[in-house]
This record gives structure tokens, C-alpha cells and sequence, in this order.
């Protein structure tokens, strides 16, 4: 593992960008900065895929804990009448939940489930993928992505549209399904798309009318020393390195970290011979020019299509009698290090999910590898309970056969730029694991096995609670000092997207989305729906 410089392309603005008109007015309502900045502690709200900018999801509540979680009840739950692809997180805002479901965002009041305003996006373009992992919200606003390429802004108050811009396209290789980021006037958004052969990027566009402030390109110019890596200009311009899955910011320093995905294309490495720098990587990022602070790779020449996919918690921690700023770091190979968020120096890398031949590039002849394409940590995110220590990370164990093809694939626009693929084990092969690990020692703490795929994000709560959820609809409710399993509970269908907890009116409410997670997991037609537990 080698720390580079990657290219930075600057804030010229891409010829795509439009506004399909001027921009509206938001109701005066919040979230305010303020309230964002203080979200870590607020236990009325969840305003951001992982709860802070640091990445926590944490809840300081105990009104649930070992002693009653086992008396949880459903109050409600919301069906969408959505069969899309249910991998958002959800936020919650002054009573209200807003979720996406592919192209609809919906708003529901948070105890009794009931619809508020929907908005349906009409395609404009051509779309890879439909998939939406949620949005983020800020003074009256709700900002998401759609799978046609545009960055659009609704109103928190009846969800109508205050502004679109289009910010890509499918002709680049490119749709937007990450959750976005927004920090003081500038929303984080990058692009999805390295399995098509899209050049990835990430940038910070104006909350007020999405004008693009800076962009950040992943891989190196052709004239850059990285660009050696590659071995040719055409593989860097069709090279990959997406952005998909949530990111993590250090307000006291400004700093953003970025997780970037797998070079293209996936499977046939002698296209890209090198490393191939900016890939599998975690960048730290300056949060106002878009400048690279520093960045390490993680997986370098993937042929297994092991995206990094990860980078939080941050936190501060005591390693070997030094206090260390941390960052935890982890992916689709199965890895979970703690990493130096200062210098980016390595201080552990633990095994959590089974590895078999990782070390061994894809070639024509099929080798059997752990984790598979489907396994490691997926866009699910970890929890961090400060008053343990512990880092709690979902994985999946599941392993296949990978390869390539014997000609190197040419790339066509809108066609999957793979060059191979992986077969993957029979499904029920495949487990969940959940993982605690002591982020100071760099151990693990324990390790719980589930029947299926752990792929819901995870959260810790002060009662000494951790949820997670499996592919089976199983809601766990694990105990945080040894993972035992306090209870559980069947959802409606799997469980692969937003977990959280909440107080309101003096009450604590657990909700979990569910539906058909993806094809990928041999999803059906389940609708995505919301699921509200409470005590009695």
C-alpha cells in the first residue's frame, strides 16, 4: 500500500450542468447548521445517512435496553407500493421521514407511518442503474440524486422541486445513487459508474441552487506520474473509481474523507497493468477547494471488483500510549483497518470476512475466491459506541468462482465494462457477520454469525444495544459487550438499508427499511416498505 497524490481536475464546470429553471424558494424551516453540527448528540432526530458528519450512528438513548428490548412492538408501517431496489437510509426531521425509493422521495410522519407528499422524478436521459441509497436535508431542502444524472433539491414542506441540475449522464458512463453530503452552502456529491467504464469524481455543489463550487477527478492525468500505473492513456479514460456509498467529514479540520471504488474494467487487469492509482482508494480531501490532502490505496490492480467502500467512523483513540486521530476504514475485500486520519499511516488491518485466494488476480482459468463479488462490507455502515471503544461492522461471507475473458473487452457506451465476472456460491452458502472491534487495540471484540447477508447499516445506542439486520428480514438486537442476540424480530422482506432510533413525545422508536434489496442478492418484487417498533 503506497501513498500518492491523485489528479485534481479543478472546478471547471461540467458541459452538462443545467438549471431547468431559477430556483425556488425553500420553506424557513431547518435542519440549521447548527443543528447538524450537533446531531452526533440529538436524539429526536437522524439527519444524515450515519447520524454526524463523523460518522457514528450513535444514539444516546437507553429507554430500550437488555432488560426490555424483548418486548418491542411494530406501531406501524409504511409500504411505499415500491417494488425498487431498498438500500436508502432514511432521515428524520421534526416529526417527519423523508426516504427514497429508486426516482420517489417520500415524506411520513414518524409514529403513526402515514404519507405526507411523495415526488416522482420523470427520467430526462437514459439511466445505468436506479438504485438510491438516500438524501441528505439542510434548511428547508431535501437533496438527492437520480439515476439519469441530475442533482436535484425538494421542498421539505410538500416536496415539490426547487431546483435540478444536471451534473451527468449515462453517455459518460455515470448515474447518481450515493447519498449526498451538505456542509455549511455546499452539498458532497460524486459519481457511480465504474462498471460501466465511467471516470469518477466528486464534488461540491451550492445548496442554494446546485452550481458546481469545485470537482475532485479520482485518476491521474495522462501526463501525471500516477498515470504510469495505468500503462495507457485509454485505460485512464474509461479506468473507473466510483463514488456510491456514504462519506465522512472532520469539522474542526475542514477535511473531507472519500472512499472511491474498483478500476475498470473489473475483471480483465491486463487491460491496466500497474497498480492503478486512485482506485480502492481513501482520499482526504480539503472541504472548501476540493484539493487532495492525501490519499492510500487499499486494493491495488483489483481483479475481484473489491471497492473500497467505507470510510467511518472518525474518532479519536488511544493506540499503543500515542492519541491518535482515526479513521476507520473498511470494504468489499472483507478488511477493517484503523488508519491514521493525520498521515494516513496504517496502524492495523484485521481479516473479518473469509479470505481464500485473495491474493491471486483474475485469469481465464476460474478460481474459487473469498470474499466474492457480493461479499466484504457493501454500501452497509458501521457504528461506533464511544463509551465501549467498539467499531461494529457489518460484512458478508460469500465466496465464488472469478475469471476473465480470453480477449480484452472494448468499451461501448451504456454496456457493463466487466472483461469476466464472478460466479458466485449457491445464496445459501452465503452469512452475515457482524464484527466488533476495539478500535484502540485493534482486536476483535466478537464476531456474530447470521444466516444471510448482513447488509442493513448498523446502530449502537447508550442503552448497550446494537440493531442490524440480514437478508432473511431478521432485525437483531445484539448485546454491545458480547454480541449475544437479545431478540429478534421478522420483517416484512430483507433487510439491506436504513436501521435508526428515535425519541419522541418522551418515547424511543426503532425504524428499519425493508423490501427487495437487489437482483444481485436474488431480490424479488417485494415493495419497500418502513417498519416503527416501540415499547409498550
Amino acid at each position: 500500500m503506497k501513498n500518492r497524490k491523485l489528479a485534481h481536475l479543478g472546478a471547471a464546470a461540467s458541459l452538462l450542468a443545467l438549471i431547468s429553471g431559477p430556483a425556488a424558494q425553500a420553506s424557513p424551516t431547518g435542519p440549521s447548521q447548527v443543528e447538524l453540527d450537533q446531531s452526533a448528540a440529538a436524539v429526536d432526530s437522524w439527519l444524515m445517512t450515519n447520524k454526524s458528519y463523523d460518522g457514528w450512528r450513535h444514539a444516546k438513548l437507553d429507554q430500550i435496553n437488555a432488560a426490555n428490548v424483548a418486548s418491542l412492538k411494530q406501531v406501524c408501517t409504511f409500504d411505499s407500493g415500491l417494488p425498487a431496489q431498498a438500500q436508502s437510509t432514511p432521515l428524520l426531521y421534526d416529526g417527519r421521514i423523508y426516504l427514497t425509493a429508486a426516482q420517489t422521495t417520500i415524506a411520513i410522519d414518524a409514529q403513526s407511518c402515514k404519507e405526507i407528499w411523495r415526488h416522482e422524478w420523470k427520467p430526462k436521459g437514459k439511466a445505468l442503474s436506479t438504485v438510491n441509497r438516500g438524501p441528505a436535508i439542510k434548511e428547508g431542502r431535501l437533496v438527492r440524486g437520480t439515476a439519469d444524472g441530475h442533482l436535484i433539491a425538494l421542498s421539505m414542506a410538500d416536496g415539490s422541486l426547487l431546483w435540478d441540475r444536471q451534473i451527468t449522464s449515462a453517455e459518460e458512463s455515470h448515474y447518481l445513487s450515493m447519498p449526498p453530503m451538505i456542509v455549511d452552502d455546499r452539498i458532497i456529491y460524486g459519481t457511480a459508474g465504474a462498471d460501466w467504464g465511467g471516470q469518477g469524481w466528486i464534488g461540491a455543489f451550492s445548496l442554494k441552487d446546485g452550481v458546481e463550487l469545485w470537482r475532485y477527478g479520482v485518476l491521474p492525468a495522462p501526463d501525471a506520474a500516477g498515470a504510469k500505473s495505468w500503462g495507457s492513456a485509454e485505460a485512464i479514460a474509461h479506468g473507473g473509481g466510483s463514488f456510491w456509498t456514504p462519506v465522512a467529514v472532520d469539522r474542526e479540520k475542514g477535511v473531507l474523507f472519500v472512499p472511491v471504488g474498483n478500476p475498470a474494467p473489473d475483471f480483465y487487469g491486463e487491460s491496466r497493468p500497474g497498480d492503478n492509482e486512485g482506485t480502492n482508494t481513501a482520499a482526504a480531501i480539503d472541504l472548501k477547494t476540493g484539493t487532495l490532502i492525501w490519499a492510500r490505496q487499499f486494493v491495488p490492480h483489483d481483479t475481484h471488483d473489491w471497492d473500497l467502500s467505507q470510510t467511518s467512523p472518525l474518532l479519536t483513540a488511544t493506540v499503543e500510549g500515542k492519541t491518535r486521530n482515526l479513521l476507520i476504514v473498511s470494504g468489499k475485500d472483507g478488511r477493517l483497518r484503523g488508519v491514521d486520519r493525520e498521515t494516513s499511516e496504517v496502524l492495523y488491518d484485521l481479516v473479518i470476512s473469509k479470505q481464500e485466494n485473495a491474493d491471486k488476480p483474475a485469469t481465464e482459468t476460474p478460481t474459487h475466491i473469498c470474499p466474492g463479488l457480493l461479499g466484504g462490507q457493501e454500501w452497509s455502515s458501521t457504528a461506533y459506541d464511544p463509551a465501549r471503544g467498539l467499531a461494529f461492522s457489518p460484512m458478508v461471507d460469500w465466496c465464488g468462482m472469478v475469471s476473465h475473458e480470453a480477449a480484452a473487452p472494448i468499451h461501448q457506451v451504456g454496456v457493463h465494462f466487466y472483461g469476466g465476472g464472478i460466479v458466485q456460491d449457491p445464496i445459501d452458502q452465503s452469512r452475515g457477520v457482524l464484527a466488533a472491534v476495539d478500535v484502540a487495540a485493534g482486536k476483535l471484540r466478537w464476531k456474530f454469525e447470521s444466516p444471510a447477508p448482513m447488509l442493513a447499516n448498523v446502530t449502537s445506542t447508550s442503552g448497550g444495544i446494537v440493531f442490524a439486520g440480514d437478508l432473511k428480514g431478521n432485525l437483531y438486537s445484539l448485546d454491545a459487550d458480547s454480541g449475544k442476540v437479545l431478540w429478534r424480530q421478522q420483517l416484512p422482506a430483507s433487510a439491506g438499508g436504513g436501521l435508526f432510533t428515535y425519541a419522541l413525545d418522551g418515547r424511543q422508536y426503532v425504524a428499519v427499511l425493508s423490501g427487495s434489496v437487489s437482483a444481485f442478492f436474488g431480490g424479488g418484487k417485494e415493495t419497500t416498505k418502513l417498519t416503527v417498533l416501540t415499547l409498550p
